[in-house]
């Protein structure tokens, strides 16, 4: 490994060692000096003559070496590099116990282009010689620091243990010396980081924060990345996180305020913001209330700030407020910046949404449609029609959140029109309302009318299978897609529709998904025991780690719905062994125990690790609402229920577990609506049972 341009100094030759001809400077050379020094007479002071004559060797070889840094000739610099050398060595050879001179010769060693390990060494190992002359040389200190650093692997996944403690105490004397210097401070915090201490971590960081500008930055950029920085704004950027993932969420809040406030179109700074706001109770976001609108006012076009202020607002509870902030925004950007107009309007159609406020939320995302000229449009191509796709399916969750079915119908009516009879996207749409709303015959009639039109769209094959199976007809179902597995059954590429009713993400169609889906098909229709066989063929023939893993998930909910509750439980343990974090896994081993009423805090504990990977996955949120319902917090669990539903309006367990919190805070009511909702989507004879007897209670 070769490290190039360390200090930035150009190339340097040979010269003597102590006066004597000699090849470019070599461990010998220290270890002579080393003799040296060991050799002098204990107490001897150098003579005052010889002193001044090193002193002024080393003011010769500074000049030299800065000639290195005015020049663009390689010829030049290295005679140059050389006669700095050969001034240095004098130097040290005038007074041996001369730390300067070896700091010097340190510095020079590692000032090639090209610096190999024998180099590094060598500059450790001078370095070190002027630090035991002189235990407060700091350009010692420091180049040992820095040469530590660069060998621990700081920027590695694993750090060399040795380097890494040495470069921690080379750092901790350049602070003893320099308690402001942002280069040390930026070092530790990143040790500190990398070895899990988090307390001294924030304390580095704080430092750095009030440490000087520094003058020397280069050698950061070489180690840590040309993007990273040694700016202040950057210490707080990392010091925000750093607060964040300790759990000190309002402490970065405040940190991260500053930074927004103070420079408005830093990305970084707010992104962190809104991320540590995401974790804040109402009351604790009231403190970056007033520096984002000073960074609102000073940047009004900064669409990034505007929707984190009107986020504010929401979680304060002012959804007035943050409303008049979107709409005003952007009305005044419609005429300048007609996209970033309509992202304002899409933004006020959420937070209306997230209010329950349904007419004026669809009323936002036809204006979002306005804003770019797109609400008359038909037969439209590229972006654009990617856009009105996106605004559409928003309208159609708005109206089917509102329980206007006459107003879906009219969208996915709008939609046919505007994107044309080949476009597919009002067939899946019509198709996703017919099985939320109970009219399943009809969904499977409309799938098998698109397939007359396009026989080999793997995602219609697999969406008949689906509504085929709830409609009480799996063996059916399982026979379609075993079909596909016959030699030479030729299929297109089309997408997958969302909303079939499919727990995991399916790789593409082979015999290894086409066994997950059976196994899937299987579990739906409450057959455990062919579930499990399905999923041990799909994990049988599965190649590599990933799928693997996959199939045991799949397998692991067979075994839950066949009774096998330890097997469930032990398959996801084991998986949990062999990849710790898998999101799924960690929610679903969560989500049985709460199923079985068994030990609800470690499976509260267990589905918050899932959302952490994935914050807005239903089925995530669906499982937290449900252990705060478990645990008797029934507001905590509507909230995660109304947002997992509000994700997916095609769960039949979401629906009915939001009934099941409505009907325990005694509002009867809506308790029936979301029980209905669930039976409409139920396909399990088990669970329309138990649905119609919660709805006739």
């Amino acid at each position: 490994m070769k490290l190039r341009y360390f200090l930035f100094v150009s190339v340097a030759s040979s010269v003597s060692a102590f006066g004597q001809a000699a090849p470019s400077p070599t461990p010998a050379f220290s270890e002579t000096a080393t003799r040296a020094i060991a050799n002098m007479p204990a107490g001897q002071v150098t003579q005052r003559e010889r002193r001044e004559q090193a002193i002024a060797k080393l003011f010769e070889g500074q000049r030299h070496v800065w000639r290195t840094k005015r020049s663009n000739s390689p010829a030049a610099n290295a005679v140059s590099n050389g006669l700095a050398r050969e001034a240095f060595q004098k130097a040290v050879e005038f007074d041996p116990a001369f730390a300067e001179g070896y700091t010097a010769l340190a510095e020079l060693e590692i000032n090639r282009r090209a610096v190999g390990e024998n180099e590094v060494v060598e500059a450790i190992n001078l370095a070190s010689i002027a630090t035991r002359i002189e235990p407060d040389n700091f350009g010692g200190h420091r180049l040992l620091a820095r040469l530590y650093s660069y060998k621990s692997g700081l920027k590695n996944p694993k750090l060399n243990p040795v380097y890494s403690g040495k470069a921690i105490s080379g750092w901790k004397q350049v602070t003893r010396l320099d308690p402001r210097n942002a280069e040390a401070w930026a070092f530790l915090s990143e040790f500190y980081a990398k070895t899990n201490k988090s307390a001294e971590q924030i304390e580095a960081l704080r430092n750095w924060l009030g440490s000087a500008p520094p003058d020397d930055v280069q050698f950061y950029a070489v180690v840590m990345g040309s993007q990273e920085s040694l700016q202040p704004e950057t210490a707080s950027i990392k010091l925000g996180t750093a607060l964040l993932q300790a759990g000190r969420t309002q402490e970065a809040i405040e940190t991260l305020s500053v930074v927004v406030a103070d420079d408005p179109g830093n990305a970084a700074a707010i992104d962190i913001l809104r991320e540590a706001l995401e974790e804040t109770k109402g009351e604790m976001a009231s403190v970056a209330l007033l520096s984002l609108k000073q960074a609102v006012f000073a940047n009004p076009g900064n669409v990034s700030l505007i929707n984190l202020l009107a986020r504010v607002y929401a979680r304060l509870g002012k959804i007035e407020e943050a409303a008049k902030l979107l709409r005003t925004s952007a009305a005044k950007l419609i005429s300048s910046d007609r996209e970033s107009s309509s992202s304002l309007f899409i933004s006020l159609g959420d937070l209306y949404n997230e209010a329950e406020m349904y007419s004026e939320s669809a009323a936002a995302f036809e204006e979002s449609l306005a804003a770019r000229g797109l609400d008359n449009s038909e037969l439209l191509a590229g972006d654009e029609r990617e856009f009105v796709m996106f605004i559409f399916e928003k309208l159609i969750q708005t109206h089917k959140a509102a329980d206007r079915r006459d107003s879906v119908l009219a969208v996915i009516n709008r939609a046919g029109k505007v994107f044309g009879k080949g476009d597919l996207f009002s067939d899946r749409q019509l198709i996703s309302f017919l099985r939320e709303t109970g009219k399943k015959p009809e969904a499977l009639a409309t799938v098998r009318s698109v397939r007359l039109k396009y026989p080999n769209d793997y995602g219609f094959i697999r969406l008949e299978a689906t509504m085929l199976t709830e409609t009480g007809k799996v063996d059916e179902a399982v026979a379609l897609i075993k079909k596909l597995m016959e030699p030479k059954h030729g299929l297109g590429n089309s997408p997958e529709l969302s909303g079939t009713g499919v727990s995991l993400p399916l790789p593409a169609h082979d015999k290894f998904s086409n066994y997950l889906f059976i196994s899937n098909l299987y579990s739906q229709a409450n057959r455990g025991k062919e579930a499990s066989e399905a999923a041990n063929q799909a994990y049988a023939i599965a190649v590599g780690g990933e799928r693997k893993q996959i199939a045991k998930l799949t397998l692991a909910t067979a075994q839950q719905m066949s009774g096998d509750f330890s097997g469930a439980e032990g398959t996801l343990r084991e998986l949990i062994k062999q990849t710790p974090g898998n999101p799924i896994a960690l929610n679903n081993l969560g989500y049985f125990l709460l199923e079985r009423n068994d030990r609800f805090e470690e499976a509260f504990g267990l589905i918050e690790q899932a959302l952490k990977v994935d914050p807005t996955n239903p089925s995530y949120l669906d499982s937290l609402g449900w252990a705060y319902f478990k645990l008797g917090k029934l507001a905590e669990a509507e909230k995660h229920l109304k947002d997992a539903a509000r994700i997916d309006a095609g769960s039949s367990a979401i629906y009915e577990h939001l009934g099941d919190v409505y009907q325990k805070q005694g509002k009867s009511e809506f308790a029936k609506t979301y029980w209905q909702k669930a039976l409409n989507l139920a396909s399990d004879p088990a669970d329309i049972s138990r649905l119609k007897g919660k709805l006739s209670f």
